[in-house]
């Protein structure tokens, strides 16, 4: 069996992704987190397939890059209605190495479509957040301003893709706490994680409302929990971007074979971790 690199950078469009084992991690909000919300509950253990994910969020250069190629103009909902937030265009008016935002779900969908890769599950998102140990936030379990950034009164202002490197996930991931809102693939359920604790990890088959991520840099702290999951119209264009994943083909593969390769995933994070 061919080796598989802990690293990979899309020829496509230059994004870097890092390896996620996969295996059973701790999804939700525990009773121990007094901030958690209904629909983070229960809180239990989840299993998810090994996969990559980008690093930090795909950039406004990226997005521009996708639309000079594809001449995308917003595809079936260019946002030509009465409701500003559903505008097509807004996504230009930041820098180029900040995250890209002002983009809809299928914004989203086609952009990936086009790097031949994918938007993330929660469950995956989550997992990249806070590692195997359910940490609260991506760098720990206590809340610390200097890791996140917070807009502080300038609403709706952002940072640079690699701001911030103090904040970094368990896996080296940027930004998952903060700055902007992130996409994930899934239909929203409030109650989804009742069937989840029982074993049923299939995605939600709702058609309407999709899940975002992450929180932005003017939201309040209960929002920039890595458990914490929002409801979003797929047609927004809001203060919401990317962070792409991709599938990792492996034959199939044992339950205890995952873990021990979450195991020593663990052990190495919790060693890159002590540098931050």
């Amino acid at each position: 069996m061919d080796k598989i690199s802990l690293y990979i950078r899309n020829e496509i469009d230059d994004t870097e992704l890092i390896l996620v084992p996969g295996g059973w991690f701790w999804m939700g909000g525990s009773e121990r987190d007094e901030d958690a919300f209904m629909n983070e509950k229960p809180f239990h253990r989840h299993f998810v397939r090994p996969f990559y994910i980008s690093i930090a969020c795909i950039t406004v250069g990226q997005f521009r890059n996708f639309v000079k190629e594809t001449n995308y103009k917003g595809g079936i909902y260019p946002g030509r209605g009465e409701n500003p937030d559903e505008r097509w265009g807004r996504w230009e008016d930041d820098p180029d190495d900040h995250p890209v935002r002002f983009i809809n779900w299928y914004d989203a969908i086609a952009y990936c479509k086009w790097a031949g890769l994918r938007l993330p599950t929660e469950a995956e998102w989550e997992l990249a957040a806070r590692g195997y140990e359910g940490l609260r936030y991506p760098w720990g379990n206590r809340w610390d301003e200097t890791r996140v950034y917070i807009s502080h009164g300038e609403r709706g202002k952002t940072c640079p893709a690699f701001h911030d490197p103090h904040g970094v996930s368990p896996f080296g991931l940027f930004q998952q706490s903060g700055n902007i809102w992130e996409w994930c693939f899934d239909g929203y359920e409030s109650n989804i994680y009742e069937r989840y604790r029982k074993g049923n990890f299939s995605l939600s088959d709702e058609e309407g409302a999709r899940v975002i991520r992450g929180g932005s840099s003017s939201d309040k702290k209960v929002y920039l929990r890595a458990s914490c999951r929002v409801r979003s119209s797929p047609r927004i264009r809001g203060n919401i971007g990317l962070r792409p994943a991709k599938n990792i083909n492996l034959p199939v593969t044992t339950g205890k074979e995952v873990e021990h390769h979450g195991e020593r995933f663990k052990q190495v994070s919790r060693r890159a971790h002590t540098l931050f």
